[in-house]
């Protein structure tokens, strides 16, 4: 049975159908993406980064994780104005987030802070900053979604579905599992727990995969200085 790695974080509730009848290991994309590596899953929901600059990898068309504008999941928390700021505290769970503000700090929001744990902005994903941006009532935040949608108006893909290199489905796994997930995806208000939940998971997150999704990807590795390979999917 194929063995599957999904990040614990709210936004995953939709794909938890793709997995039945069989477990799951759950860390954060980057833990994902070590055990990816060390072949201890056969597929996961991984930073679109790692398949951008890393080969080896088959990607699980149709399914994604991102976003057109606001996303509340991603983003640069402060009590203060950025400018006024000197220092950022970077989240060590994520490759894509962490390079995303780093393009986007250079590129449009013209601001240079010092990587440092005390930093007086915390970049912060997944639950721990949906969390904060509850608590905050959505204000001081520089949400990355957003910044990324008004600057290129494009989607903003912070994870796929990666299937690592030498795997073989041999019994239609993938489609199997591409189907209950989509079928989770179409049901993901009934999923949610509360409203600011269901407005999260039917307005905030993207799950598509498709042709404009490609697309920023495309442009992502771009702006980052990073050439396109080519992408496998399956």
């Amino acid at each position: 049975m194929m063995k599957i790695g999904c990040v614990p974080y709210d936004h995953a509730k939709p794909f938890s159908g793709g997995w039945k009848g069989g477990g799951v290991v759950w860390g954060h994309p980057r833990e994902l993406v070590e055990k990816l590596r060390r072949g201890e899953l056969d597929m996961a929901l991984v930073p679109v980064w790692e398949v951008l600059t890393r080969a080896g990898y088959r990607v699980v068309d149709g399914l994604g994780v991102g976003s057109r504008g606001e996303v509340r999941s991603v983003g640069v928390f402060s009590d203060k104005a950025l400018e006024e700021c000197r220092g950022i505290s970077l989240t060590k769970h994520s490759m894509t987030s962490v390079q995303l503000w780093k393009v986007v700090a250079a590129g449009v929001l013209g601001v240079k802070l010092e990587e440092r744990a005390d930093g007086e902005a915390k970049l912060l994903i997944g639950d721990e900053a949906l969390g904060e941006w509850r608590r905050r009532k959505g204000s001081g935040v520089t949400d990355l979604g957003k910044v990324w949608w008004d600057w290129v108006r494009k989607p903003f893909v912070f994870g796929v579905w990666a299937v690592r290199n030498g795997w073989e489905d041999s019994g239609g796994e993938v489609e199997n599992f591409r189907e209950e997930c989509l079928a989770g995806i179409a049901k993901r208000a009934e999923l949610a727990e509360g409203e600011m939940e269901k407005e999260y998971l039917t307005k905030c997150i993207r799950y598509e995969l498709g042709v404009e999704e490609k697309e920023g990807m495309a442009e992502f590795a771009k702006r980052s200085g990073v050439a396109m390979r080519k992408i496998e999917y399956l």
